[in-house]
């Protein structure tokens, strides 16, 4: 899942979003967004569906290998 996750993190990421607007957009936490970006959430396949849309990609999208494994560190820079 860890994967995954990062590959949420990189859509939501190349559409300038932060986890607290996607958070909004699918009705729950940002620590729920920020356990499936970290891999840590057991994720449904209805809730990948709910991902792909609010991020309005394809499902299969998500399954893709992620560009890159390394892990961001620290909080991100604020967009201006």
């Amino acid at each position: 899942m860890k994967s995954v996750g990062r590959r949420v993190a990189e859509l939501r990421r190349a559409q300038g979003r932060t986890q607290r607007a996607l958070a909004e957009v699918l009705g729950v936490s940002v620590q729920y967004v920020q356990r499936i970006e970290q891999g840590r959430e057991n994720l449904t396949l209805r809730s990948l569906a709910e991902l792909a849309i609010a991020l309005d990609a394809p499902a299969s999208a998500l399954l893709l290998t992620p560009s890159t494994l390394a892990r961001r560190r620290g909080r991100p820079r604020q967009v201006t």
